[in-house]
């Protein structure tokens, strides 16, 4: 009997979460082709970076501000975009977060109703994850069409594989920020973040030659699919990890401001 009690609270929660997330998804069902637009254009933007780049995993000829120059943009590039595969970039939450802090907001208001906050995070992974169709295909498509990665083939998708991993960690630190910080600070930590990215990998690329993309064509060369499903497997694991944590700062923030 418990366990048919557990098992139905579970299958409720579920089914509220969805329905969270539906009402998500068609509110803001507009903005999702216009994030899948956004990345299209990042995805063309890395292609020139990718030119004559070592598809058999070798790094040879790997010395030279040339060459460290050359794979600065698109590791800063994949770095970022992996960052926001989960994120519907172009949806008025983000426009005006800075102003109107709408996940604060609605935080405020879902938790004034009997939804737990497993149930509010859980809505909020699901369109998070509803974006990834949009966002990755419109990314990596002219990457491996316009770019020398269309060498690789098939095992193309590995190489996809390990980015949307790396991703899913991107989501689940993009959760933590949405529901468990205001507005203006969140804002404020993204666009903090960015020139410090882009200084860090600048001094990998011409000290230990961090050559990301590179080395994770190599990966693809010496495992094949299990690196994609390792990363698969972590990123997820991640995502649920910080899913949980946020579950937890909510839990414990003050939103009566």
């Amino acid at each position: 009997m418990d366990k048919a009690r557990v098992e139905g609270r579970e299958a409720g929660a579920l089914a509220d979460a969805l329905w969270l997330a539906g009402k998500e998804i068609r509110r803001s069902w507009l903005s999702y082709p216009a994030s899948g637009i956004f990345m299209l254009v990042l995805g063309v933007m890395a292609t020139p970076g990718l030119s004559r780049i070592a598809i058999g995993g070798g790094f040879g000829e790997r010395g030279g501000f040339e060459r460290a120059f050359g794979a600065l943009f698109p590791d800063y590039l994949f770095l970022i975009v992996g960052l926001i595969f989960c994120v519907n970039s172009l949806s008025r939450d983000y426009l005006v977060l800075w102003s109107d802090d709408p996940f604060s907001s609605r935080l405020a208001f879902l938790r004034s109703l009997p939804i737990p906050p497993r149930t509010i995070v859980a809505s909020r992974m699901l369109s998070m994850l509803f974006t990834l169709p949009f966002t990755v295909p419109a990314f990596f498509v002219p990457v491996y069409l316009f770019s020398d990665l269309r060498a690789m083939g098939a095992s193309y998708l590995w190489f996809v594989g390990i980015w949307v991993g790396y991703g899913l960690f991107g989501a689940g630190l993009t959760l933590l920020m949405e529901l468990g910080l205001s507005g203006k600070t969140y804002t404020a930590i993204t666009f903090a973040m960015v020139v410090p990215i882009l200084v860090i990998v600048a001094i990998l690329e011409f000290t230990v030659q961090l050559r990301l993309v590179e080395r994770t064509i190599a990966l693809v060369g010496d495992y094949g699919p299990l690196a994609a499903v390792v990363s698969l497997v972590v990123g997820a694991g991640l995502f649920a990890l910080l899913g949980r944590l946020t579950a937890r700062r909510i839990e414990r923030r003050d939103l009566s401001a």
